[in-house]
């Protein structure tokens, strides 16, 4: 059955064929000519009347099929009122003509008439559909268009929330696990790999004569009590570099046994490290270059700060002022992260206020009430009252909130308060340890 839309387009287009045009001039003729005899019996009939009903005939045909049908139809109506009105009426056919002259001229013209009023109506109508058409057609790409920027617009909101949030708490993890007490500190450890890296089965041994057992996760049976860690290729390769190794890399090297370790990293200074972690299974996600940056980055920072001498009764104290050598070497390590995997460190520079008098102890004293676990303390080699503070893994958000911490905890300092100038040096704004260091010292000696 044809749908509602395509029964009106063919009525308003017109019929199928000249035959149909015909039979419905044929019909309305029938129709209008019987309701003349029936109800008028008169000479003429309808076609005196004016109006006459016989104008319905060439409007109706002109108004649906168009000029031409309407021409026609006008016509062969006033033919045949004309040859009626001969053959019932008795009149001459000149006498029939001269009397009925304005309806049988006027006849043909209102359906000329007519359906030229039919076919500007249509060529109106037909340019509204068209422009509905495109228009419909622009709206849907537009659509189409607002749904790809929509999704896209959602994927990068959804990209950005999640960019860096496997380290956004890296610094977090880390001050836990400096907050630890010694015996807990392997565990603690173990425990910021097994989050962040999302390891199953990993351990962590202490350095000697074999390797003792220091933390586990997994299946006791898994790791023993002592171990010599010596005869897995992939710890040898970790030890021997001071670095991180896998066993992808070790099968380039030298042949190692399919039941060794899949990673194996030390933890300490060059020189001898300290412990060393294991890993025999973790997370398939994690098995990528990003979940080893992840292990390497956390063993890196914890290697530096068990190097430091910031140990009170066995508990890191951020108090300690640490020295010049071994503060330059955590800045090192910070632009070096910051280079190789993007995470950005934060030193601030603090001083006295312009027109304050105030000495490096005094400015010590003030300040140290507000450093976190893991913050670092130094002091320069300068005459000018200052102190530099080392935010591993801060960025300049986290930079800021401690420059205005510090301030509130120097202001309600004995002797009347401090009041603290803190500029930050961010590790993303310079392009090496050098020029981050002359930055600084050049605003020192602006003092």
């Amino acid at each position: 059955m044809a749908s509602l839309d395509q029964s009106l387009e063919r009525v308003w287009k017109g019929g199928e064929g000249a035959l149909s045009q015909l039979l419905d001039a044929i019909v309305l003729l029938l129709l209008v000519s019987a309701g003349s005899w029936a109800f008028d019996h008169t000479p003429g009939g309808w076609i005196a009347t004016n109006p006459s009903p016989f104008f319905l005939i060439p409007l109706l045909m002109g108004g649906r099929y168009g000029q031409i049908p309407g021409l026609l139809s006008g016509a062969l109506a006033g033919i045949l009122l004309l040859v009626a009105a001969v053959v019932f009426s008795g009149l001459d056919l000149s006498e029939a003509a001269g009397a009925w002259k304005f309806v049988l001229i006027c006849l043909p013209l209102s359906g000329l008439i007519c359906g030229e009023v039919r076919e500007a109506l249509f060529k109106d109508a037909a340019r509204a559909v068209i422009q509905l058409d495109q228009s419909s057609h622009r709206l849907r790409a537009l659509d189409e268009q607002v749904f790809i920027l929509t999704e896209t617009k959602d994927e990068l909101d959804r990209e950005l929330a999640l960019f860096n949030a496997d380290t956004a708490n890296l610094d977090y993890e880390i001050r836990r696990v400096l907050q630890s007490p010694p015996e807990r500190f392997c565990e603690a450890l173990l425990g910021v790999f097994c989050r962040k890296a999302e390891l199953y089965e990993a351990a962590i041994y202490v350095a000697g004569s074999p390797w003792r057992r220091a933390a586990f996760s997994g299946k006791p049976e898994i790791w023993p009590e002592y171990l010599k860690v010596e005869g897995s290729a992939v710890a040898r390769v970790a030890l021997a570099h001071s670095s991180i190794a896998t066993l992808p890399q070790v099968w380039g090297h030298e042949p190692a046994p399919s039941d060794d370790f899949l990673v194996a990293c030390p933890i300490g200074e060059a020189g001898g490290p300290s412990f060393i972690l294991l890993v025999k299974s973790m997370s398939f996600s994690s098995m990528t270059t990003r979940g080893m940056q992840i292990i390497e980055i956390i063993c890196r920072w914890i290697s530096k700060f068990t190097g430091l001498d910031c140990r009170t009764q066995g508990l890191y104290d951020p108090r300690r002022i640490v020295p010049l050598a071994d503060f330059d070497r955590m800045l090192d390590l910070a632009c070096t992260v910051q280079k190789k995997f993007r995470l950005i460190s934060a030193l601030i520079l603090f001083r006295p206020s312009s027109g304050r008098l105030a000495t490096t102890e005094r400015i010590v004293r003030a300040v140290t009430g507000a450093v976190r676990v893991g913050d670092i303390l130094c002091t320069l080699d300068s005459p000018h009252p200052h102190i530099v503070l080392l935010l591993p893994l801060t960025g300049r958000r986290g930079a800021e909130i401690c420059v205005e911490r510090f301030r509130d905890f120097a202001g309600l300092s004995e002797d009347d308060g401090l009041l603290l100038d803190g500029e930050i040096f961010c590790t993303n704004d310079f392009p090496a340890r050098e020029s981050m260091w002359a930055a600084v010292h050049s605003a020192l000696d602006r003092s």
